[in-house]
């Protein structure tokens, strides 16, 4: 099976590199533009979520190989989460998850295990607060909009936290893109970084 990594970042892609080179059934190469052609084998895509233009080469690759992709892995520059299905092929995982688990996950990717697959089901007011927050709405103007109370607002922010497992609103921003794309106005760009892992000996990069 093809791998393919796109990474502005020499460090992730010679790290994943690493990792993935253990596995004799994966040919790995990087890439910074698509390089596939139309029938190919089956490819694994491992997107960095925090290089320039993830959001037009995840887009690019969806639309002319999706029925070729097993899955897109998008790797989060945040504190450590569980894997996030967030639909049928797009899988979030954490750069500071544990090798074993990103180990795991290819398994299930390549074995097919619909296990894996089950994206996160939001309400119809979960969605509809999710979108507005993450293009820049404060809770009383999501409530006045959907025609909820603050506090039923401030609730979904709360089980969207649960529900994806993230810790942190920039996990969120990121899930966001992926699933709003070009209508999510970029808020938190003033938000501080995520906090980075201090114990790296046992994380995926």
């Amino acid at each position: 099976m093809d791998v393919r990594i796109f990474s502005k970042c020499n460090f992730t892609t010679v790290g994943l590199r690493e990792i993935l080179s253990s596995i004799p059934m994966l040919s790995i190469k990087p890439v910074n533009r698509f390089t596939l052609q139309q029938g190919k084998k089956k490819c694994i895509f491992i997107i960095d979520g925090s290089s320039e233009g993830f959001e037009e080469y995840y887009e690019s690759i969806r639309t002319h190989f999706y029925n070729m992709a097993s899955s897109f892995v998008i790797i989060n520059n945040s504190p450590n989460h569980p894997p996030v299905c967030i639909d049928e092929k797009t899988i979030l995982i954490s750069k500071s998850a544990a090798i074993d688990s990103f180990y795991k996950l290819l398994d299930f990717v390549h074995l097919h295990d619909r296990r894996l697959f089950s994206p996160v089901r939001l309400s119809k007011s979960e969605y509809a607060v999710f979108q507005h927050w993450c293009a820049g709405y404060t809770a009383e103007a999501i409530a006045d909009i959907i025609g909820l109370n603050k506090k039923s607002v401030l609730n979904s922010k709360s089980r969207l936290l649960n529900k994806y497992g993230v810790q942190d609103k920039n996990s969120l921003l990121l899930i966001a893109k992926i699933i709003f794309k070009d209508s999510v106005i970029e808020e938190f760009d003033s938000l501080p970084k995520p906090a980075t892992d201090i114990n790296m000996s046992h994380s995926l990069i």
